[in-house]
């Protein structure tokens, strides 16, 4: 039934994880999560027409949060409660982006 539950799951589930963070005990250690439950809470739509599937990625740069979407070359950024910060034209123009957002709070005193 493990394998099954792993093999099943698709990009959109929402899942609840529980285990273990084991940090690192020296530098260039990996950190890892040991699993000790896996639970599937929603399960993604199935999309009828695969050319209409969306893949987008969310990632973070410590307190913001950006939105990639594989269909554009665009990346909103978000900060982490939701403050809308932008949207860098190419990923590799992210970092300027957030130092005119930086720039922006601190000359407004925020």
């Amino acid at each position: 039934m493990r394998d099954s539950l792993l093999n099943d799951l698709v990009p959109g589930d929402t899942l609840r994880v529980t285990g273990h963070l084991h940090l690192p005990r020296a530098p260039g250690e990996p950190m890892w999560l040991a699993v000790t439950t896996l639970v599937v809470l929603v399960t993604a739509p199935l999309l009828t027409d695969p050319a209409s599937a969306t893949t987008v990625v969310l990632e973070r740069y410590g307190p913001y949060v950006c939105w990639f979407d594989a269909n554009t070359t665009g990346v909103d950024v978000f900060t982490e409660p939701g403050t809308w910060v932008g949207t860098a034209p190419e990923p590799d123009e992210i970092g300027e982006l957030l130092d005119a957002f930086e720039h922006r709070q601190a000359a407004s005193g925020e």
